[in-house]
């Protein structure tokens, strides 16, 4: 089972508390499922639950019974779809939202509503361990504008893109997702989300430490390749004899251990001194080896 079926179940198991929000969630249902559409008459889903939402939902608000069929599908499981009756039926169901769609979503509570029954009949989220990607298949570009402005409501932000002849509005990021998720009230699939962003934080987090420490090591270690090298000019041209004896100990140890950092190299010294005294003394050699 995906998990947008695995969220959209939750969601159908919630019912709204107050007339206005059933109002605006069966608007969102029917709108977004094209039933109020002229020439669209049925809905096919694979998820028994959305097909008996859809007609609780379309008898308790509208007063229009409709037919819900179990169609026969290749392969495993069923498919569902759900049939009005007739053109007197759809006249209905089409009175009880005319002209009232600024109306519904008036309150708060009632833009959570709505976005539920969007979602549930049109809306898919990635699982996501492999991406954050929320996607709503809205069908028109006038559907995509009117969940854009929704959307903007909750401080959520997403994009409309047309593919062939069909229209639909998308949302990235995980915080806009769980956003989205907690205001219609898919409370374990929101659990899901921060769990494995937490975990992907965490992991990413790791990462850039590990990337970190592995630059430090490569710039140290390019750093004493060069000052390897600078000591072994001076030693070919005179011996240790021929470097200055304040520098003589720390050429040596830096010949002997490449792979010291400056602060091992200091510590390692007869007369401890600063990462920074370390550094300065390797440079004269450097110099004195380019001279």
């Amino acid at each position: 089972m995906s998990y947008s079926t695995v969220a959209k179940n939750e969601l159908c198991g919630i019912r709204p508390e107050s007339d206005c929000c059933a109002l605006a969630e069966a608007y969102g249902l029917l709108l977004y499922s094209r039933l109020l559409s002229e020439g669209h008459d049925s809905y096919a889903t694979d998820t028994k639950e959305i097909a008996v939402l859809m007609g609780e939902t379309m008898a308790s608000v509208c007063g229009v019974y409709t037919d819900v069929i179990t169609l026969a599908k290749n392969g495993s499981g069923s498919r569902y779809m759900v049939s009005i009756p007739n053109d007197e039926q759809k006249k209905l169901i089409c009175a009880r939202f005319a002209g009232t769609s600024g109306g519904i979503l008036e309150k708060e509570c009632c833009v959570a509503s709505f976005l539920r029954g969007v979602f549930i009949v049109c809306g898919t989220v990635t699982e996501p361990s492999r991406d954050y990607h929320m996607e709503f298949l809205a069908g028109s570009e006038r559907r995509c504008d009117i969940l854009s402005d929704t959307l903007e409501r909750l401080g959520i932000h997403g994009n409309k893109l047309q593919r062939g002849d069909r229209w639909l509005f998308y949302i990235k990021g995980a915080d806009d997702i769980i956003r989205l998720m907690k205001a219609i009230g898919a409370r374990n699939a929101v659990q899901h989300v921060e769990q494995t962003k937490n975990m992907r934080d965490f992991r990413n987090n790791a990462n850039r430490l590990v990337n970190c420490d592995q630059a430090n090591i490569d710039r140290t270690l390019s750093a004493s390749a060069q000052q390897c090298a600078a000591i072994r000019r001076l030693i070919e041209k005179s011996g240790y004899a021929g470097i200055p004896p304040e520098l003589r100990e720390i050429a040596q140890l830096r010949i002997e251990n490449p792979e010291m950092t400056l602060r091992e190299l200091s510590e390692s010294l007869s007369e401890p001194i600063t990462r920074s005294g370390v550094n300065h003394r390797l440079k004269k050699l450097m110099e004195l080896a380019g001279k």
